[in-house]
């Protein structure tokens, strides 16, 4: 083993700051730290669709005019929850269909020949969407209380998930060669982030989506991460003005999804998160449409 200074390496064992490692694991420990180096640069969205994010906005501005509240909850509202529900445990791999989804939360149905941990799932997201709206209700801001808050309902049945608390060991993720931070960043880089999203002052739909791709690049529960993460998209897009929305349940949406993310992780450079940008703006281009209709039919 050669010896090498392992101060600064954040990724190394305390057993391996202590008796060294060879050259080819600590080239290795190196090139993680320099990873790192990718939460110094702040997410930007350059190519993202400007007329479309202008047009949302304009759209909002005529909504709230009338008195639209995001959490009213009428039967839009509702059908967007379910859905929200069921494709954020769908991605998770949850195999309940929406119309299980919504017997679930409607009717507090048993699905027969489905596991209870996927009925729990699906009891656990709704709730926390609740309690996200909720919080909009009263006009909370972002906060690391938020956050762990959220974390707590949408994680309260996943095993060994230490739910409402940041993570104490080191996360992998799957198919990628980019490793979630340290757990020791984990408080810093959070509150970063939530100081980051305050102080934007961009598009709130730009801001909403790109704090979404940082809070997943900092991974900071052992799990729930996902369902967490997409319960304060919303809680950002709705803190202002704007309704709720619910990314695409399918193979090919959940493909576009993921896709956004690996893309954001791995430009550790640019960090360039348009491509996430433009998927919520197009998912929220849809929820707008159907309340621009709404209005539109109750000023007949």
């Amino acid at each position: 083993m050669a010896e090498q200074d392992m101060s600064g390496l954040e990724y190394a064992t305390g057993y391996e700051k202590m008796y060294g490692v060879t050259d080819e694991r600590y080239a290795y420990l190196l090139r993680l730290q320099q990873q790192l180096r990718r939460f110094a640069t702040p997410p930007a969205a350059p190519t993202c669709d400007r007329e479309l994010l202008h047009r949302l906005a304009d759209q909002q501005a005529i909504l709230e005019r009338h008195g639209f509240d995001p959490t009213k909850e009428d039967h839009i509202f509702e059908a967007v929850k379910v859905d929200f529900v069921h494709t954020t445990a769908r991605i998770e791999g949850n195999t309940l269909s929406l119309k299980e989804t919504g017997l679930v939360l409607e009717e507090n149905a048993t699905i027969p020949g489905k596991p209870l941990s996927e009925h729990l799932e699906i009891v656990d997201i709704a709730a926390a969407f609740n309690q996200m709206t909720a919080f909009v209700r009263e006009g909370r801001g972002l906060s690391s209380e938020v956050v762990l808050t959220l974390h707590r309902t949408a994680s309260a049945h996943l095993d060994d998930c230490d739910a409402g608390e940041y993570r104490w060991d080191q996360r992998y993720i799957t198919s990628s060669s980019i490793l979630p931070p340290p757990p020791a960043r984990v408080p810093q880089l959070m509150n970063e982030l939530l100081t980051w999203a305050e102080g934007a002052d961009g598009s709130p739909i730009e801001t909403a989506a790109l704090f979404h791709l940082v809070f997943e690049d900092i991974h900071p529960f052992q799990d729930g991460n996902g369902r967490t993460g997409r319960v304060l998209l919303n809680f950002m897009l709705m803190r202002a003005g704007y309704p709720p929305i619910s990314l695409k349940a399918d193979e090919s949406g959940i493909a576009a999804y993921y896709h956004a993310i690996d893309t954001f992780a791995r430009d550790t450079e640019g960090r360039d998160g348009s491509t996430m940008v433009n998927l919520v703006a197009h998912r929220l281009e849809d929820s707008l449409a159907q309340r621009m209709l709404q209005l539109e039919q109750s000023s007949k």
